[in-house]
């Protein structure tokens, strides 16, 4: 069970706000829905991240819109000035012209179609990005109607619409519990692939085992603490050591890729990956 000395990816919160309701969504269930990351903290994670592990991927999102931060646009450029790479979600409403910009320096962007609004931007990205960079993904959950025919475009289309990938995710929780999707047919459990290499940190500098386990653990702090600190805590060995225990248990989300489909292009062909599972097969 080799672990990274440093976490390879590091999910960032700028904040738990959200301009949506999805009524699959996990933050029903959780008190924790407001709040903003400072910018004092922001800076220590970027400037640890640029000094320690340049390599390393930062992924600003987690349980809300990232884009609602008041100072996104100043805070996304800082880390791209420190040559960051960052790979972003967003429910595409907050877009706008300045956004746009920022956007295409980034490695990656996922775009959760949940709104014909988010759709549109996306698109107005693809129109703008040059070389096939950044690699632009759009993704939907499961049996929601309301995108159910946009889906049904991209993943019938010869080229997916432009887009690199589409993914469908499973439900990120299932009555309240995190981490339990409604997949079920999985291959015998394994050491969680996210334990190995991904340190959640949460808008006020507490951190969380797992994007999957809306949680966090109060007693660590970003902003009195390195993240490497954080990674190599009694706290974070107690969870690897003891897994899979009571919070983990449930989780059907350890496989590595989160439970779903995923659509990529490949040399021309679009590939229908089913993840919790070996099928692949061209579409």
């Amino acid at each position: 069970m080799p672990i990274c000395s440093y976490p390879q990816r590091i999910v960032v919160e700028l904040t738990p706000r959200c301009d949506l309701s999805c009524a699959m969504c996990p933050r029903h269930y959780i008190s924790e829905t407001n709040g903003t990351m400072r910018e004092k903290l922001w800076r220590k994670i970027i400037d640890e991240v640029a000094n320690v592990s340049p390599q390393a991927i930062v992924l600003p999102f987690w349980r809300g819109e990232s884009l609602l931060h008041p100072d996104f646009i100043f805070l996304l450029e800082y880390a791209l000035e420190k040559n960051i790479r960052i790979h972003i979600a967003t429910n595409g409403i907050q877009v706008k012209e300045e956004t746009l910009g920022l956007l295409l320096k980034c490695e990656f962007v996922t775009f959760s179609i949940h709104t014909l609004k988010a759709y549109v931007h996306a698109q107005e990205l693809l129109v703008l990005r040059k070389g096939g960079k950044p690699v632009i993904q759009v993704s939907f959950v499961r049996e929601e109607k309301r995108t159910e025919n946009l889906l049904k475009q991209i993943v019938h289309s010869k080229d997916l619409k432009g887009f690199d990938s589409a993914r469908i995710y499973e439900p990120h929780s299932k009555n309240g519990v995190f981490g339990k999707a409604a997949r079920s047919e999985l291959t015998p459990r394994t050491f969680c692939l996210k334990l190995k290499n991904t340190l959640v940190i949460a808008h006020d500098g507490s951190i969380s085992r797992c994007n999957h386990i809306w949680l966090t653990e109060k007693s660590i702090n970003i902003n009195d603490v390195s993240i490497k600190d954080a990674w190599e805590s009694a706290y974070m060995r107690s969870i690897r050591n003891g897994y899979p225990d009571a919070q983990c248990q449930s989780c059907d989300q350890w496989i590595g890729h989160t439970t779903g489909e995923a659509y990529s292009m490949d040399e021309g062909k679009v590939v229908h990956k089913i993840y919790s599972s070996s099928a692949v097969r061209n579409a």
